[in-house]
């Protein structure tokens, strides 16, 4: 039985890890804002603070529970990390690390041909700013968002969904569809930004939205049910990276 201090601290290298990444985002992207959004509450430093340290508090709280929630169901929910605190208690494989990202990578590239599919098929039904401003920003933005929908999406709430649902194969592809269906919805806040309001969006832009996100979510919570969610990690990194910042090296 992991300990729930061991659990405490893979849950802090989590959170840590989203925070100093969210943290370095902030002044790539602040300029790219409109200009009624770049004012910050506070000096640009002392807010990256503030929101790295209300990120390690939240995302800490929130991958604790996560990993407590999974080890209920009998899951091992981060070998790689428990490995750190107990090396006797598993052996971690590299391999399943490369062969994540390698699964996210194989998705970034599907997603990039299915948005370059609907642009020139249906025109006007996605964003027209699909990406991060720049490679540099693109690296970090995906490196955030990997860490923090993934401590959200799958090492909280599909954790939770496991225990409250009945176990079997049924209960598991029901968690698995509902944390899937939550994460596309997450996305709508910046669907409704990019086209400048809800009455703005495309009827047929929210399939793509839930369809397009909730296929990925499927992907990630198989990865993190059969690997732990350092490799859900890395296959959502691997997805985006080849999303944010392949598709602008190529477009350079």
């Amino acid at each position: 039985m992991v300990r729930w201090i061991d659990d405490l601290k893979s849950a802090l290298v989590l959170s840590s890890a989203l925070a100093l990444a969210a943290a370095s985002t902030v002044p790539l992207l602040l300029p790219s804002l409109p200009p009624e959004a770049r004012s910050l509450p506070l000096p640009l430093p002392v807010f990256c603070m503030v929101l790295a340290g209300q990120l390690v508090v939240l995302y800490g709280l929130l991958g604790f529970v996560g990993l407590r929630l999974a080890r209920a169901r009998g899951l091992e929910p981060a070998p790689f990390l428990t490995a750190i605190w107990n090396p006797q208690a598993i052996r971690w494989g590299w391999r399943r690390a490369g062969v994540a990202f390698t699964i996210g990578l194989g998705c970034g590239a599907l997603l990039a041909a299915v948005v370059a599919a609907i642009q020139r098929l249906l025109p006007g039904t996605l964003p027209g700013t699909l990406h991060p401003p720049g490679i540099a920003a693109g690296l970090l933005a995906s490196t955030a968002g990997s860490l923090g929908e993934e401590i959200l999406f799958r090492l909280f709430a599909l954790s939770l969904l496991l225990r409250l649902l009945p176990e079997g194969r049924a209960g598991t592809a029901m968690a698995i569809g509902v944390s899937a269906l939550a994460f596309g919805v997450a996305h709508a806040p910046a669907l409704v930004f990019l086209f400048g309001g809800w009455l703005e969006v495309p009827l047929v832009s929210w399939v793509w939205l839930i369809v397009l996100n909730g296929l990925l979510g499927v992907t990630f919570s198989l990865v993190f049910l059969r690997c732990g969610v350092v490799c859900a990690v890395l296959a959502h990194l691997g997805t985006d990276v080849v999303w944010h910042v392949a598709t602008q090296l190529l477009r350079a």
